[in-house]
């Protein structure tokens, strides 16, 4: 998995930006309601990063554990929060063990294609599976994997502004075999140049059926779109509702 613990200030801050630009907080959590409530209900976010999905869940009125590796992301979180809801614990989410279970668990923007192989999917179902309320959903954020096929293992670079004084450079390279995605992110300022990547592993649907039984949990809905859209050969996105078999 990539290791944002070594990432200096300079670089969490870059991400943060990035992450900002990059999320669909508001389309995840209209997502999430539309098949759980949020408001009152608990909620774990696994992968919270800096906290922009924690945010946003909170904001819709849920009471969010944030969990993340990133020592130094989580203290960003932490300096934010404000009154909202939000305990943010520092784990590995892969062996996460909270002596709770939640209404809700999220793993936003391909936060599940960061376990490199099967079996860290795998485990990390099973940590879903062993921390969901009975009745309770998680939700997997992910992008199509068609999307990084359309690439054809070629080199794609893509600019963004961030605001008036920043813009990052996002490079992808695919490689289809190994069902790779290596993300290269250069964000660009007047006086400096701080880079950061994510190497990302993506599962087909079948893929992520059959992982998901493997840890007792079934598929219980899948979406094309933050909107609701049924999932179909030209959807962008892939948001897959797990439950408890």
């Amino acid at each position: 998995m990539s290791d944002p613990s070594v990432y200096d200030p300079a670089a969490i801050a870059a991400y943060d930006r990035v992450a900002s630009m990059l999320s669909p907080a508001a389309g995840l959590v209209a997502w999430v309601s539309s098949h759980r409530p949020l408001d009152g209900r608990t909620v774990l976010d696994l992968g919270a990063g800096t906290g922009v999905s924690s945010f946003a869940l909170a904001d819709a009125g849920a009471r969010v554990t944030a969990v993340d590796a990133s020592r130094p992301s989580l203290d960003l979180l932490e300096s934010r929060r404000g009154e909202r809801g939000i305990e943010a614990v520092e784990a590995d989410f892969r062996e996460l063990r909270i002596d709770k279970r939640f209404d809700v668990i999220t793993l936003s923007r391909n936060t599940f294609f960061l376990a490199q192989s099967h079996d860290e999917k795998i485990d990390l179902l099973r940590v879903v599976a062993r921390h969901l309320k009975p009745g309770g959903a998680a939700f997997l954020d992910c992008t199509d994997p068609a999307e990084f096929l359309r690439a054809g293992g070629d080199a794609t670079s893509v600019t963004y502004p961030l605001g008036r004084e920043q813009m990052v450079t996002i490079t992808q390279t695919s490689d289809r075999a190994a069902q790779v995605v290596m993300s290269i992110f250069m964000v660009h300022s007047a006086s400096a140049v701080t880079a950061f990547h994510e190497t990302a592993t993506w599962a087909t649907l079948p893929e992520i059926r059959l992982m998901a039984r493997m840890a007792g949990l079934d598929v219980t809905g899948v979406n094309g779109s933050y909107a609701g859209e049924d999932y179909s050969a030209r959807s962008r996105e892939m948001l897959v509702v797990l439950e408890e078999k």
